[in-house]
């Protein structure tokens, strides 16, 4: 008897994925946190915050396979002097399941 199985890459849902994602990152000095906000309006709020400010960015996100990819808003002059500016304006998040993205090789959670 001869068994086949077919391997095929877990296709992920957009709707299964809208919610906030958080991590903490904490050093012995100082401490980091990550909140992404995904909207099912394709909108999205993305926020480091620091012990040195919160740069921070907002526009739309789309799913590509088993990627989240942020694009945002282009930034009027006074927040691109602040120090909640994001000089980044896109960001890619591997989904790893539906509670959780990895994020420069951090996790961050779903909030519950």
């Amino acid at each position: 008897m001869l068994l086949a199985v077919s391997c095929k890459a877990q296709q992920i849902d957009q709707r299964a994925i809208y919610g906030t994602y958080y991590k903490l990152d904490k050093d012995k000095d100082f401490s980091k946190s990550y909140t992404l906000e995904l909207n099912q309006d394709g909108s999205f709020k993305f926020m480091i915050k620091q012990h040195h400010g919160m740069p921070q960015c907002k526009g739309t996100w789309k799913l590509e396979g088993d990627q989240v990819l942020i694009e945002c808003e282009e930034a009027q002059v006074y927040e691109a002097l602040s120090s909640g500016y994001m000089s980044e304006r896109e960001h890619t998040f591997k989904v790893l399941n539906k509670n959780k993205l990895e994020y420069q090789g951090m996790v961050l959670k779903r909030k519950k």
